[in-house]
């Protein structure tokens, strides 16, 4: 069956990738992205995050990942000086097929990603225990004490979870994000948590003991 297609502004941001299931605050303050949220809420409110590969948020228009993730605004307060502060939540994923508008933002003619099946149950178990490990090592150099870690059951929700958390670099997301199963994006987060957890210990090692960590 054809992936639906749909035309969508775009919201290119520089230093977010956003994935399905979890949330973004946002502050709006230029002038064609207020025109954005006035349009879009005299329809279904739902515009395209995408990560910028070339240019800047602020300015011309940018060139954004060709993948991104469908926003739904969710919360939205309209301040006195003219800002809009929202929060948006991630939706299903998409790929760009065209440009259709440039100015005053961008407007893509995307198809939707299918939905991932709910497979690598073994690898998702895996994945769970070293984020509840990778949880509760950055709450105790927090000095904070976790005694539970929810995450969920489901696989690619799992993966997305990790995949939004995880201290990474963009283009490290943007390609989880690009992946086209939820057990690939897993098998490469378990590797990924694994560098991520020994980077922290190599550091509490070569720092010493610190008072953010409590000797009761």
């Amino acid at each position: 069956m054809a992936n639906v297609e749909r035309e969508l502004p775009l919201f290119p941001l520089g230093g977010t990738v956003l994935f399905p299931g979890m949330n973004l605050p946002l502050q709006i303050f230029e002038d064609r992205y207020l025109q954005m949220m006035t349009d879009i809420s005299q329809d279904d409110s739902r515009f395209g995050v995408v990560l910028i590969k070339e240019g800047k948020e602020v300015g011309e228009p940018a060139t954004p990942y060709d993948v991104g993730t469908i926003a739904q605004v969710v919360q939205r307060e309209d301040s006195p000086d003219g800002r809009i502060i929202l929060v948006a939540e991630g939706q299903e994923r998409f790929r760009t097929l065209s440009i259709v508008q440039q100015r005053p933002y961008i407007i893509a003619r995307v198809e939707l990603l299918p939905a991932e099946e709910p497979k690598g149950m073994q690898v998702a178990q895996q994945v769970r225990e070293k984020y509840m490990d990778y949880a509760r090592l950055l709450a105790g150099m927090s000095n904070e004490w976790m005694s539970e870690v929810r995450v969920p059951e489901e696989s690619a929700e799992l993966s997305y979870l990790v995949a939004q958390s995880l201290d990474a670099n963009m283009m490290v997301k943007q390609g989880l994000l690009e992946m086209d199963t939820a057990e690939e994006r897993l098998a490469a987060e378990v590797e990924i948590i694994d560098l991520t957890i020994e980077h922290v210990r190599q550091r509490v090692r070569r720092e010493g003991p610190s008072q953010r960590f409590s000797a009761n």
